[in-house]
């Protein structure tokens, strides 16, 4: 069986504050709660059929009013978002950057040293260059010195030896002079040695400082190469960052753009409140009585009756308490409509246990008492409060909001117009 929990002492007079959002927009409660408080002024008064419309036209003014709010307000959540994004993007590129530029900062200070390094190689190159020249310098004068010898040795062996032998008194001064010969040749190619070694020695430290100048230039080229590209994906990053801050501008941009449509949609929306309040001023004037013959039944279908009207024991607190209202046992979804002509007085969540529901005050009936009823638990509400109802109209559908433990509609009837008076539905409600 399905059951509700309603809370005790609720009063027409003083509807319970919404505990839950109702998916308008503070301005459209503002209004509600405006309206309602106009039909409780009003009583036992009703619109002519003209104001009616014209309350009906006005009511469709201020939909389309909180739906265009709805929307740019939409507009300026999503241009906030898109602002923030573009800040933190930008942010992070510019973290990029900072790295970038160190790493770039150390790539030059290690180009710098290569650079001092090759120049610390040229002078080098230089210097041994320099001492190449004056070593080739000392080899020529040598060899000079070495072929002035050779041909005074030459000119020995072709006619001088001769004459020195003939000058040898004993065995010992021809072995004396054959040794000083050999020694005479073998220094001469000792010299011919030695120069020949400082020569290439020479010419191979060179070669290796030009080898060593050749790595270093390599080096600074992939450094240089490095360079570059860190500097092109610096450039990158700074337009990127350029991007990202007129993104982030645009977005600023938007959002005034959005936030000047919700300023201009509320003053339009405060306009036709007034244009309300003047109705409802004039058909407080006027005070005609708003009477209907009787009710009708605000489920086309249903399961079954669930619980009636009485006292019984609250199924979560255990308490005898009475049940002011019937529950019709429906599918979730099922339209509800208006058991009788009148006026909305609340449409919206309650905080007293009855979720999404809705108040209509229908005037005097033809026995002349004033009636109210109330739709409670439903999934969702179609209509809103100031809005004038014909009997049989969409007010919203079945649901199992806010105390509930099923799929149901809680109705009660008020007679008199408060909750204190309400009365078994049975009474005035056709019921299969």
């Amino acid at each position: 069986m399905y059951h509700d929990k309603h809370s005790a002492g609720f009063v027409l007079h003083h509807p319970p504050r919404h505990a839950k959002p109702s998916g308008h927009s503070a301005m459209m409660r503002a209004a509600c709660a405006f309206l309602a408080a106009a039909c409780l002024v009003l009583s036992v008064t009703v619109y002519p059929a003209s104001a009616a419309t014209s309350m009906s036209s006005l009511q469709n003014k201020l939909d389309k009013i909180s739906a265009s709010i709805k929307q740019h307000k939409t507009e300026l959540n999503d241009a906030q978002k898109k602002e923030a994004a573009a800040k933190a993007l930008e942010s992070e590129l510019k973290e990029k950057v900072s790295v970038l530029q160190s790493q770039i900062g150390v790539l030059k200070s290690q180009i710098s040293e290569v650079q001092n390094s090759i120049g610390v190689k040229e002078q080098e190159i230089t210097a041994k260059q320099n001492e190449i020249a004056r070593k080739e310098q000392e080899i020529a004068d040598q060899w000079d010195d070495f072929k002035s010898h050779m041909a005074a040795m030459q000119e020995l062996r072709d006619g001088g030896s001769v004459a020195m032998l003939r000058s040898v008194n004993d065995l010992y001064e021809l072995l004396t002079f054959n040794e000083v010969m050999q020694d005479i040749s073998v220094k001469d190619t000792e010299i011919l040695d030695n120069m020949k070694a400082a020569k290439e020695a020479l010419v191979a430290d060179r070669t290796q400082l030009v080898e060593e100048r050749t790595q270093l230039q390599n080096k600074k080229s992939e450094l240089d190469a490095q360079n570059k590209q860190m500097q092109s994906k610096q450039s990158e990053l700074n337009n990127s960052v350029k991007e990202a801050r007129l993104s982030a501008a645009e977005a600023q941009q938007a959002q005034k753009n959005a936030q000047a449509a919700i300023e201009s949609d509320e003053m339009n929306y405060e306009a036709v409140k007034k244009e309300i309040q003047k109705l409802i001023a004039a058909a407080a004037a006027s005070k005609p009585q708003l009477s209907f013959s009787g009710f009708i039944c605000p489920l086309k279908s249903y399961t079954r009756i669930s619980s009636e009207y009485g006292w019984r024991k609250n199924p979560v607190s255990g308490v005898n308490k009475l049940h002011a209202g019937i529950d019709f046992a429906a599918p979730a979804g099922t339209p509800i409509y208006a058991a009788a002509s009148g006026y909305v007085q609340v449409a919206g969540w309650s905080g007293g246990g009855y979720g999404n529901y809705v108040i209509i005050y229908h005037g005097k009936m033809t026995d002349g008492n004033a009636y109210s009823t109330l739709y409670g638990h439903m999934r969702s509400v179609a209509t809103s409060a100031g809005r004038y109802v014909n009997q049989g109209d969409l007010i919203g559908y079945v649901g199992s909001t806010g105390n509930s433990t099923g799929n149901h509609l809680h109705l009660e009837v008020w007679k008199g117009g408060s909750k204190a008076n309400a009365v078994n539905p049975r009474g005035y409600i056709p019921i299969r």
